[in-house]
């Protein structure tokens, strides 16, 4: 009988440690609606803050994992591009240049934080340029 409880407390604990952290991050799909709108609020927001006069855009998702805290936390590394639209002059999509080399920003981590109950979304990080 005791043998039985160790062996289903083992077998829990292994469980739990093979699917990861409970709470913590995990890996997540760019496709999810939340995910999307995040990274795009938080390139809203690079773009705001930023002192370049032209428009930058995420070029590549290299990962981006999800972690529920009080609400959703996002954390992104991202590939941008400097794109040639000037921000005073963009009304409509900026497309990512043709060779995106010349343009190139060194890869960025970006961390968002969503609590879309309360109707807030705040970058808390943004290592990018």
């Amino acid at each position: 009988m005791y043998v039985k409880m160790i062996v289903a407390v083992l077998a829990a604990i292994l469980a739990v440690s093979c699917a990861g952290l409970i709470g913590g991050p995990v890996d997540t799909d760019m496709n999810d609606q939340g995910t999307k709108d995040a990274l795009l609020f938080a390139v809203a927001q690079h773009n705001r803050r930023s002192n370049d006069a032209y428009l930058s855009l995420v070029s590549e998702v290299l990962e981006v994992k999800r972690q529920i805290v009080s609400g959703l936390k996002y954390t992104f590394t991202v590939k941008m591009v400097r794109t040639s639209c000037r921000k005073a002059d963009v009304e409509a999509l900026c497309p990512i240049p043709k060779d995106p080399a010349n343009a190139m920003l060194p890869e960025c981590k970006i961390v968002v934080w969503s609590q879309p109950w309360l109707n807030s979304i705040k970058v808390l990080d943004n290592t990018c340029p």
